[in-house]
């Protein structure tokens, strides 16, 4: 058993190194030789036919998406250009896909965070957003999309969406009073059938009077007579600042409280300010 196997090891040997020293040389002697050329930059037809009538074989390789160059064009080549192969040898293309294409996701359904979310993912953008009434639908959820979902589109493409913007409530639309002045807020508010309601006034550095919020949110629906509550600017309060040590409460302004002092200054105070005792006149001898 030992003995045949070592027969069969040896004949294996001795069979490649045929192969290897007779059988290769003998063949690439006789087979023909062939330079590629240089089809970079060419389209694919163009490039297949120079390559095929140089006696090479054409297989196209991966697509590179590239938006600087035309689709179709070859990027690379392998084989190099210029380098001697047998006759027949496979030559493998790179063609330029043009602008990578993104698919279009499904977001019916989806909150507006969401959406927006996994647009970004895929390179695209929110575009216009249309408020419409649903009862189907929560509030901030996209009920439909005008590009449909699977779509193959550039990246950074606007996907326009239509959103929920709650059941409708009344006939009556809520207005934007965002930016405008509380005495035309308050004049719009009447012509719409609605009602003041609470006016809160806050601190900012906007022109003082200027309508900042509000609820309830423009274009809700409404019934006659609802409360339109308004958040608007008035003026900050001016803060003294002192430009020197000097002027500062604590150095001599006028009103201000005499610094404390500590236990020991008070102790020192003390003695400096006690007053001497007078010296009894001493009598004199008569």
């Amino acid at each position: 058993m030992v003995k045949k196997s070592v027969i069969i090891v040896v004949s294996l040997i001795i069979f490649l190194l045929i192969f290897n020293y007779m059988a290769m040389p003998w063949y690439v002697r006789h087979s023909k030789l062939n330079v590629v050329p240089n089809v970079t930059g060419l389209q694919f037809n163009d490039a297949k036919r120079i390559l095929e009538d140089a006696g090479l074989n054409v297989k196209q390789g991966d697509v590179r998406y590239d938006d600087t160059k035309p689709i179709g064009i070859i990027l690379e080549q392998n084989p190099p250009a210029d380098q001697t192969v047998k006759s027949g040898r496979r030559v493998y293309l790179v063609v330029c896909g043009g602008e990578q294409m993104v698919e279009v996701p499904k977001l019916s359904g989806r909150s507006m965070r969401d959406a927006k979310f996994t647009l970004e993912q895929r390179g695209l953008e929110l575009g216009e957003v249309v408020k419409k009434f649903s009862n189907q639908f929560p509030e901030e959820y996209v009920i439909n999309q005008v590009i449909q979902p699977r779509s193959k589109v550039k990246k950074s493409t606007k996907i326009d969406v239509i959103v929920s913007n709650g059941p409708q409530i009344g006939n009556i639309i809520i207005p934007d009073l965002v930016g405008k002045t509380l005495d035309d807020a308050k004049r719009i508010i009447l012509e719409r059938r609605l009602k003041l309601g609470k006016v809160t006034y806050q601190p900012s550095d906007l022109p003082a009077g200027q309508v900042v919020d509000q609820y309830p949110k423009k274009e809700k629906s409404a019934l006659e007579n609802t409360a339109v509550d308004l958040f608007v600017t008035k003026k900050r309060p001016k803060t003294e600042i002192f430009e020197d040590d000097e002027m500062s409460p604590e150095n001599g302004k006028p009103g201000a409280k005499e610094p404390e002092l500590k236990m020991e200054d008070k102790n020192v105070k003390e003695k400096t300010e006690k007053p001497k005792e007078k010296q009894k006149p001493v009598p004199e001898n008569k």
